[in-house]
């Protein structure tokens, strides 16, 4: 009987055994769950702080912002002959530049371009001086300043990759007519020039949203600094010169002499040395004039500058004397003095010449 009660307890005592292994294994198991489940969030934060860099990387806008400057502006008038008493017009140019960032930021920018300088403004050399003014419209109705009524407004747009957007704003210059007085120096053309500050010319600006309207110059915006650039204009040395003709009275004999007179309207820019000369016509020489007919005769004459007949007109040459003057700026007119002196007459008709009056200067 002892036996069978041994083996029982053998059963049971394995049973007990296989009973502990088992909670041991549950609590093993329980362990490893605790751990791992410990240990995925963790797991699960580390991954998200992953994602969430590459998110920042990928979507988080650039620190980044317009930022506009002004060039050198550009403005250089035509030659400029002040005698025809018309006003001069040019087109001059800024440059200004913008620099969007690729992503973020305002894709637009508004900018205001102002004049500090008063008007008129002029161009200036050894102490004389040309009126001009700067315009905003082509037409020259509205004098460029700075206040919100006269200043330079565009608008400027940012490119699809962003960077650097640069454009050519006009501006519109004009000098004045009526300058006539406007002297050369030397006897040669004169630069005039006027020499604008740096805070002459002056940008503003301010981006604004896509969708969203233009904000008015004037209001809060970013000024950027000018920078000094020079307007110039050339004054040129010129002369025009205008004649009436010479005609003498009807005459049936040539016993005596016959006078006449004319004269040579001039216009040279002022302080301009000048010089006139008369040619000898079509068929003599300065020191022999002749007129012609519908017959082989001739009938001789003379072109003086004075009215005492006793400086023969002519090219400088044999004797003859030229005409020389200083340019006023205004038209001034100058006397011709002609005789025809007694000599056979001729057969009846009309008789002419052509003579050319040529000015140097």
């Amino acid at each position: 009987m002892t036996l069978p009660t041994l083996a029982m307890h053998a059963r049971s005592e394995l049973s007990e055994l296989s009973e502990l292994s088992e909670l041991s294994e549950l609590s093993e198991r329980s362990e490893r769950s605790e751990r791992s489940e410990r240990s995925e969030p963790s797991a699960r934060c580390g991954r998200r702080r992953v994602w969430l860099a590459v998110c920042l990387s990928v979507f988080s806008p650039l620190a980044a912002a317009q930022t506009c400057s002004i060039g050198t502006p550009t403005l250089a008038f035509s030659a400029f002959s002040p005698i025809s008493g018309a006003a001069l017009s040019a087109t001059g140019t800024i440059p200004v530049s913008c620099t969007f960032p690729l992503l973020g930021g305002n894709p637009n920018v508004k900018l205001c371009l102002a004049l500090n300088a008063s008007q008129p403004l002029t161009l200036v050399n050894a102490g004389n001086a040309i009126n001009f003014g700067l315009f905003i419209d082509p037409a020259y109705s509205t004098a460029w300043g700075n206040s919100t009524a006269n200043v330079i407004a565009v608008t400027m747009a940012r490119n699809l990759l962003g960077g650097t957007v640069t454009q050519n704003v006009n501006i519109y210059a004009r000098i004045a007519a009526a300058q006539n007085t406007v002297p050369t120096s030397s006897n040669g053309n004169t630069v005039y020039t006027h020499a604008f500050a740096a805070t002459d010319a002056t940008l503003q600006y301010a981006s604004y949203a896509a969708l969203s309207p233009a904000p008015a110059c004037g209001s809060a915006m970013t000024a950027a600094a000018g920078t000094p650039f020079n307007a110039n204009v050339t004054v040129i040395n010129n002369c025009t010169i205008a004649a009436m003709n010479i005609t003498f009275a009807t005459q049936s004999t040539l016993g005596k002499p016959v006078t006449g007179n004319s004269m040579l309207t001039v216009q040279c820019t002022k302080n301009d040395a000048f010089r006139i000369s008369l040619s000898g016509g079509l068929v003599g020489t300065v020191t022999a004039r002749a007129m012609t007919g519908l017959t082989a005769s001739r009938v001789s004459y003379q072109l003086y500058l004075d009215s005492g007949y006793s400086a023969v007109w002519g090219d400088g040459t044999a004797g003859t004397s030229q005409l020389t003057g200083i340019g006023t700026g205004f038209v001034q007119a100058v006397p011709i003095y002609a005789q025809v002196p007694a000599q056979a007459t001729p057969a009846p008709g009309v008789y002419t010449d052509t003579v050319t009056a040529t000015i140097q200067f």
